[in-house]
């Protein structure tokens, strides 16, 4: 009756391009027990041997093996290959943090291993203690607590940072074609966790640089909506500078503006969000700049999402206004210091041939950022092709 309802089993037609003509020949049970070393359960499942009782169908392969005579393989046959040199680095991949499965490897089971390590006396780490080394490869600091930091972070994160919870830590994340950002990155970041570089596509410059780094819990106030500046950075001054200068450095521009009677500096602050725009826009009315507030249109193939043809920009022009925002904002991006440092000069001129000598350094320095870039991008380039390759 059993040998009946073996040679009646059902199939997984939803398999059937992987499925075997069961019952097998003695052939192939021989070549995937003995050659492939298959068991008998995934025997089973390559013929789609399939009953209510998942163990039926491994128990009918071993029901075929003694049939035709094939002489089952020794369960203990690893473990005796197992020799002392082995488990001796077995136990210092162990003590070095590496997980039983990671030991295991293709050759031996996890239970294999870790009868080994038992034996020789490693003490065992606790399976949760093990989950958490296993997934914690780099040490994760707390954030510091320092409120100006906070702001500049929360700025720079709703101007240029993709956040997520992942895990029990918190990952942060952009990509850049410049190394300045780069090294901002790595100066924000690099103390509280292991910054993590990757070069991969990018649509408008062929390659880019994707910056990662796995933060500690503390820094879920990074976890925020992106609606406007959040009060308690609006209350006080210097939080809502240390804010705007996080957000400034991820969305913020200086250049120079030639005009009919001469040249100034101008500030302008571009994104497509407007109520985040309006937020920034009226804490600086509040104190004291006269900023404006406009809708710029932008061509939507250029931003890559085509309900996103508009974007607002905030700008300051006038000379005092300009001068009072770079003075007071903290700037931490290597290319934003670097502009803020020509444009305050520039405001501290009367003489004509060192205003002349300014904007010459300004155009040489804008040009250096564009080289930069462009090396920038072709080392990405070259990452992306070793990785490939």
């Amino acid at each position: 009756m059993m040998k009946s309802q073996m040679e009646e089993s059902r199939t997984d037609e939803g398999n059937e391009e992987v499925r075997r003509a069961w019952p097998a020949k003695k052939e192939e049970l021989e070549q995937l027990y003995l050659t492939q070393r298959l068991s008998a359960m995934k025997i089973s499942q390559l013929y789609g041997l399939k009953y209510p009782n998942p163990k039926s169908g491994e128990t009918m392969v071993l029901w075929y093996l003694k049939k035709f005579g094939i002489k089952r393989r020794d369960s203990a046959e690893h473990i005796r290959k197992v020799s002392e040199e082995m488990v001796d680095q077995w136990v210092r991949r162990y003590v070095a943090g590496e997980s039983l499965k990671q030991i295991a490897g293709d050759l031996v089971g996890s239970v294999t291993v870790f009868a080994h390590l038992k034996k020789r006396g490693v003490q065992l780490r606790d399976k949760v203690d093990a989950q958490i080394e296993a997934v914690t490869k780099h040490p994760r600091n707390p954030f510091s607590g320092d409120a100006d930091e906070r702001a500049y972070l929360v700025g720079f994160r709703v101007g240029d940072l993709d956040v997520v919870r992942h895990g029990r830590a918190v990952r942060v994340r952009t990509g850049t074609t410049h190394p300045k950002m780069a090294e901002l990155f790595q100066q924000l970041f690099g103390r509280y966790g292991y910054v993590h570089a990757y070069a991969r596509l990018a649509k408008w410059t062929g390659f880019e640089w994707n910056l990662e780094a796995d933060l500690d819990g503390t820094f879920e106030f990074l976890l925020l909506g992106k609606s406007g500046v959040p009060p308690e950075f609006a209350a006080k001054p210097h939080l809502f500078y240390s804010f705007l200068a996080g957000f400034f450095d991820a969305e913020g521009s200086i250049y120079p503006h030639r005009k009919k009677w001469g040249t100034s500096f101008e500030i302008q602050i571009s994104n497509v969000n407007f109520q985040l725009l309006t937020s920034i826009f009226r804490c600086l009315q509040r104190m004291n700049y006269d900023p404006k507030l406009e809708l710029q249109n932008q061509q939507p193939e250029r931003l890559g999402y085509h309900q996103l043809g508009t974007i607002w920009r905030i700008r300051l022009w006038r000379h005092k206004e300009v001068a009072r925002f770079l003075m007071e904002l903290p700037l931490k991006h290597g290319e934003r210091t670097a502009k803020k440092e020509l444009a305050l000069r520039f405001f501290e001129s009367n003489d004509k041939e060192t205003i002349r000598k300014l904007l010459s350094d300004w155009d040489r320095l804008r040009e250096e950022i564009r080289s930069e870039r462009v090396a920038f991008v072709e080392k990405a380039r070259l990452a992306r092709i070793e990785t490939k390759s």
